[in-house]
């Protein structure tokens, strides 16, 4: 997200009343945060695998390939779960924007149709 957060203008009402959202400041180092964990994960199971190959071949073989498929699936699925919050926080900005661009032409229409009328 190109948009960085102004922290400095961060009052208590707007963190306490969720005025304003630290989300996008963060949703990078969840991000990569995630992917870490998840790659923790999946080579876990894969090194575990090695262990039980001397108990079960079967077994060991299909362990090995539950942490190939972890890895790859917990990638992608971090990816899109992490587009999507990103999309819903650029639609919550945008509408940000839109309402106060609104309310900055309905004052000004306010403010021109108060000065014709005197």
């Amino acid at each position: 997200m190109k948009n960085k957060f102004d922290l400095q203008n961060l009052s208590v009402k707007d963190f306490l009343f969720l005025n304003k959202l630290l989300t996008p400041v963060f949703i990078t180092f969840f991000y990569w945060l995630t992917l870490l964990l998840v790659l923790i994960s999946g080579l876990s199971i894969v090194f575990t695998s090695f262990t039980l190959f001397s108990f079960s071949f079967k077994l060991a073989f299909f362990t090995f390939f539950s942490g190939i498929i972890t890895i790859i699936v917990g990638i992608l699925t971090t990816r899109v779960v992490f587009e999507l919050i990103c999309v819903l926080l650029n639609i919550n900005r945008n509408i940000e924007k839109l309402s106060s661009t609104k309310t900055d032409a309905s004052e000004a229409t306010d403010d021109l149709t108060s000065h014709d009328e005197n």
